[in-house]
């Protein structure tokens, strides 16, 4: 199929490279887990894989039930997501583009070969190794820079994987412990510290609180009755953000969706033919 690119991954990053891809005019087919974990759910396409259809923006994404239903709807235009982690149906579509957007800071492997162009987003991989280019996703000056060489700044370091000193992660909120969540709060609500935000169902007849780990708003929390493990973020908060922030797509996914774009059309201008625009 021309004109295909394919995302794995469907979070907020990859969300918002997809959005902007569409936009552009390209054929957006986004591959997930059967469950997605993703937390910024509002501004995410992952929740198609549970409802069936997710909308950021005004831009729609649909799941569907077979690759078959994914082609034909991709013909239309639309964005489609499938149930594919392990990106089983590269090499049958073979797309024009493949991006890796799942950001786990670990290589799934040399993709480079499995598309004509491969992207991924750093931590994790060699560009003009394991990709032909990588993508900076450290905030910073650095944001959403090309690179076609080496790795990204997370990966240089002096040998303990990471520069720099560790992130504050005070709005985020953690599972206590291996169970099943339910959520009380939705997304866009303000909470205050300490208040219980949903519960963890351990065992049969056995809850733990969830609780708020600082006063804001509630911009981000997995998907209500997802089964989680020990130290998994099920929930994330923000201090200074407005409610009506939490429906729009972030400064940084619009950043790197930009700079997935110049990636893409600085490689295609350089080839022979435009296939893209038929020039």
């Amino acid at each position: 199929m021309k004109h295909l690119i394919i995302i794995r991954g469907g979070g907020e990053l990859g969300s918002g490279i997809a959005h902007c891809l569409h936009r552009a005019g390209f054929r957006v087919l986004i591959l997930e887990q059967k469950k997605p974990t993703a937390t910024r759910r509002k501004v995410t396409f992952s929740d198609a894989m549970y409802c069936g259809e997710s909308e950021v923006e005004r831009v729609s994404c649909h799941r569907a039930k077979s690759l078959e239903e994914a082609q034909k709807r991709l013909k239309k235009g639309e964005i489609m997501m499938i149930a594919d982690p392990e990106a089983k149906c590269v090499a049958e579509l073979k797309p024009d583009v493949l991006i890796d957007a799942i950001v786990a800071h670990k290589s799934h492997g040399k993709e480079k070969g499995l598309a004509e162009h491969t992207i991924a987003l750093g931590p994790g991989f060699c560009a003009g190794r394991d990709v032909d280019v990588v993508v900076e996703t450290g905030r910073g000056h650095n944001l959403g820079r090309l690179i076609y060489e080496g790795y990204s700044s997370k990966d240089i370091d002096h040998g303990n994987g990471t520069v720099g000193e560790s992130p504050n992660i005070e709005h985020l909120v953690f599972a206590p412990a291996d169970g099943r969540v339910e959520m009380l709060r939705t997304i866009s609500l303000m909470v205050k510290k300490g208040e219980v935000i949903g519960h963890l169902h351990v065992k049969e007849g056995e809850s733990v609180d969830i609780k708020a780990t600082i006063d804001g708003v509630l911009r981000g929390a997995i998907y209500d009755g997802s089964k989680v493990v020990a130290g998994q973020k099920i929930a994330d908060i923000h201090p200074t953000m407005g409610q009506e922030e939490c429906y729009t797509i972030s400064d940084k996914a619009r950043c790197i969706g930009g700079s997935v774009l110049e990636a893409v059309m600085a490689w295609e201008s350089k080839k022979p033919k435009h296939r893209f625009f038929g020039r």
